[in-house]
């Protein structure tokens, strides 16, 4: 099991026409939520969206808030760790915060802590967020950390992280999207506590319990 060192790891719809994608991956952790992103990146260039794919060193501030103002995305995907108040790109540089011009727009932040205070404030500023108000956790075989889309452990808990994304990609609203990802996680935690569950499943679970109990959805203050 892994826990990130910085706190460290919706009522209306949006057809998003850009994505923009953080995804360092400067420690394991990073690491594997860069490779489970490559799914929700296919996703959005399957249904013809444009995609902004700031990938290891590229996940910087300075490029981040380019993007956002320039290219002015429907849909942000943070990962990356953080706290109440940033989310962190590569080598755990802020990028993002309640400064960054994203009002109207759907945040996804797969980061620790960022939906305690982070997410409020944005929505009072127009924009819709989706994150986790305690710690994102994510466990892991550590025989499969060369190979994260390999790892069975990590697939219980970055499924159904993917699936808010892929699920706001498809035209749904972040309310449906909110929902599908909890129901994936209860499902796999059934499964994780079945008696045909492995050991690791089974420690596993508490904490996939965790980040199902942690996420949380904050609209836009006028909705």
């Amino acid at each position: 099991m892994s826990f990130s060192k910085i706190w460290p790891v919706a009522l209306f719809m949006i057809m998003s026409k850009s994505l923009l994608v953080t995804r360092p991956n400067h420690d394991m952790i990073t690491n594997y939520m860069c490779e489970w992103s490559d799914h929700v990146i296919s996703t959005a260039r399957e249904k013809l969206i444009s995609v902004y794919d700031l990938k290891g060193r590229k996940a910087n501030r300075n490029q981040v808030q380019s993007y956002l103002k320039a290219r002015q995305p429907n849909l942000v995907f943070l990962n990356g760790h953080g706290n109440d108040s940033v989310v962190c790109g590569y080598n755990d540089e802020v990028i993002f915060d309640k400064t960054s011009p994203v009002a109207s727009t759907m945040v996804y932040a797969r980061s620790c802590n960022a939906g305690r205070t982070l997410g409020s404030k944005l929505a009072k500023q127009g924009a819709t967020f989706i994150g986790y108000k305690r710690k994102f956790i994510l466990g892991y075989l550590p025989e499969k950390t060369t190979n994260p889309k390999r790892d069975q452990i990590a697939t219980y808990f970055l499924k159904p992280s993917n699936l808010v994304v892929t699920t706001l990609i498809k035209g749904h609203t972040a309310q449906i999207a909110h929902q599908r990802s909890l129901k994936a996680m209860y499902k796999n935690f059934r499964k994780m506590l079945s008696s045909n569950a492995t050991n690791e499943e089974r420690y596993a679970a508490r904490w996939l319990w965790s980040n199902l109990k942690c996420q949380v959805v904050h609209l836009p203050a006028s909705k």
